[in-house]
């Protein structure tokens, strides 16, 4: 697979899914930017990742200011070809009840907060610097779910709320950014096996988790940073306004 490599912010990037990303995009090359509200943990990351260049930013993409000036230092320094955005998660435990009339303002705000208005702020900053400031096969890599695609996967519906309405705001983002070369695409885990899963589960919800997946497991974190570092590389020049699934099966459009 043929790389393109330059400067990549990965937003989230000392999560379970976005340190895999970290690391795969380092081992391919890029120069990437661990962006993070746990500094601690994302130095931990910066530690584990291979080859040189790589830095630490810490941001809050709950607050616009914070997204707002992070990205001016990023830019002022080396402008980034990549962005993925893989920030966020449910504010309710698997195993835990929050449905439809038990779900409360302050845990729907939060949510959206974090995963779905949190993401725009990120791709609307990218997207006027790119803009601004053109690089060729820039990428923009957002981190859905299954969860935005179907029902009953046993996380919240604040958080299924949220992951929905991210297709729809990478689609609208693809088509404006087209003309000016700029790539918007999704990439949508099913059940993953990340550390904050196991945290926050018992084997019997694990097991119940991951018999919804044809293949009958949770998926790699590393399985998953795959299919981002693909979507990244030269192979994906025609492919915008796509979600790619890696789900096992648990959903097939």
């Amino acid at each position: 697979m043929q790389q393109i490599t330059g400067r990549a912010i990965v937003i989230g990037g000392a999560g379970g899914i976005g340190s895999a990303v970290c690391r795969t995009l380092a081992t391919q090359g890029h120069q990437v930017v661990v962006a993070d509200f746990n500094e601690a943990r994302a130095r931990e990351v910066l530690s584990t990742m291979d080859g040189r260049g790589h830095t630490l930013e810490t941001l809050d993409v709950t607050d616009p200011d914070s997204v707002s000036s992070t990205f001016e230092r990023i830019e002022a320094q080396d402008p980034a070809r990549v962005l993925v955005v893989a920030s966020g998660g449910p504010q309710v435990h698997l195993g835990q009840r929050a449905d439809l009339v038990t779900l409360t303002r302050t845990t729907w705000d939060r949510t959206l907060a974090l995963n779905l208005t949190g993401t725009f702020c990120c791709l609307q900053t990218f997207a006027r610097q790119r803009l601004a400031r053109p690089l060729a096969h820039a990428r923009v890599i957002l981190l859905g779910s299954t969860a935005g695609a179907v029902a009953g996967s046993g996380v919240d519906i604040a958080y299924c709320a949220a992951k929905a309405a991210l297709l729809g705001l990478a689609r609208q983002a693809a088509f404006e950014l087209a003309p000016a070369g700029l790539t918007v695409n999704v990439v949508a885990p099913g059940p993953v096996g990340t550390p904050e899963f196991f945290s926050n589960t018992n084997t019997e919800i694990r097991k119940e988790i991951a018999s919804l997946t044809l293949l009958g497991r949770l998926a790699t974190p590393e399985e998953v940073s795959a299919s981002v570092a693909y979507v990244a590389s030269a192979q994906t020049d025609f492919v915008t306004g796509a979600t790619l699934a890696i789900n096992g099966g648990v959903h097939m459009a």
